[in-house]
């Protein structure tokens, strides 16, 4: 089953780095869209189907916990998956991320291996480790 994902970071490289994580994780036909804020998301999932997005905090004209709060409001989000990506760690971050009702959280630096279970428990995918095109193992980001 092939699955849409949008990428969500105003870093172009940290972009390209879970592009090319998400191609090395092997989790089946992906198209992959990006935004380089949320702004730019909602006008994404307003146009395209969309299965998960990946998305950073931190960024410029609308942040990541914005835009996930616009499509609750919206009522866009129920069948979506958010994953949220970042270095912030402090407590007052979690918490508002939690109150996001976002599925998991990846902190940066992450490992690919980390990123492909999430996205295999997300998506309900079943994990074939043993596939030569999944190993990622040993490259952190």
């Amino acid at each position: 089953m092939p699955f849409n994902i949008l990428i969500v970071d105003d870093s172009t490289c940290m972009r390209k780095v879970l592009k090319k994580t998400i191609t090395m994780c092997n989790i089946g036909e992906v198209t992959l869209f990006e935004a380089e804020n949320g702004k730019e998301a909602i006008d994404v999932v307003k146009k395209e189907w969309i299965d998960l997005i990946l998305t950073d905090i931190n960024m410029p004209v609308m942040d990541g916990l914005s835009m996930v709060k616009q499509l609750h409001a919206e009522d866009i989000i129920k069948n979506l998956h958010v994953i949220v990506i970042t270095s912030d760690r402090h407590e007052d971050t979690k918490k508002k991320i939690n109150d996001c009702d976002v599925q998991n959280i990846i902190y940066k630096p992450f490992r690919p291996e980390e990123l492909r279970q999430i996205l295999i428990s997300v998506l309900n995918l079943e994990d074939n480790k043993n596939d030569e095109h999944s190993n990622s193992e040993g490259l952190d980001f």
